[in-house]
């Protein structure tokens, strides 16, 4: 029977909890930090003035935590959110341990049939914020890794516009560095009140 052996880093793990009851420490803090962000998004004005499908507000907030996205731990906060067989409208801010928070505006079926010109007439205003459009088939990928986004910056308004087009849904997304923190949830409300604006047409 083969031999089961742990390399030296493996070794060093297994021996220390500490690094474990600091991790577990640093999810619980990210998952009150997105219960605070659910609250401010709540409560921003554009909120309530916006023409939600169905009962998307009543739905509140879902924060879930995993482990093993691409192996690695996560959190996610869905609000606002609307999930049916055909439609989507959601505005998700996840947490991806090693890499970034990054917050994804989501339109399917006739969600994304009822803003598509909105969001192709804004090309400029969501270019200069650094806004990066979805590139692939599978919508349920959510990191910016392997060519999943690019920055619409990089795109020519006519591509943009038949990129928008040839698709049942449209995913607009901004990641946030972990190295400024404390500016996380301002930034992500800033961000989608600006894309909820847009939807709109309301500068």
């Amino acid at each position: 029977m083969e031999t089961v052996s742990l390399t030296a880093e493996e070794q060093a793990l297994v021996v220390n909890a500490e690094w474990l009851y600091l991790k577990n420490s640093a999810l619980q803090k990210i998952m009150t930090l997105m219960g605070r962000l659910q609250l401010e998004l709540q409560a921003h004005p554009v909120t309530n003035e916006f023409p939600f499908p169905g009962p998307t507000l009543q739905a509140g907030g879902k924060i879930s935590r995993g482990e093993r996205y691409k192996e690695l731990p996560y959190v996610i906060l869905d609000y606002p959110r609307f999930f049916s067989k055909d439609n989507i409208f959601a505005f998700r801010t996840m947490f991806w341990w090693g890499h970034y928070f990054i917050a994804t505006l989501h339109l399917a079926g006739e969600e994304k049939e009822r803003y598509s010109n909105a969001i192709v007439d804004a090309w400029q205003q969501l270019a200069e914020h650094q806004f990066q459009v979805y590139l692939q088939e599978d919508p349920w990928e959510h990191d910016l890794e392997n060519g999943n986004y690019k920055l619409i910056s990089a795109i020519p308004v006519q591509e943009f516009k038949q990129l928008i087009a040839r698709r049942s849904f449209i995913k607009l997304a901004k990641p946030y560095s972990f190295e400024e923190w404390g500016k996380i949830v301002p930034e992500v409300v800033r961000d989608y009140a600006l894309l909820l604006q847009v939807l709109i047409n309301k500068d």
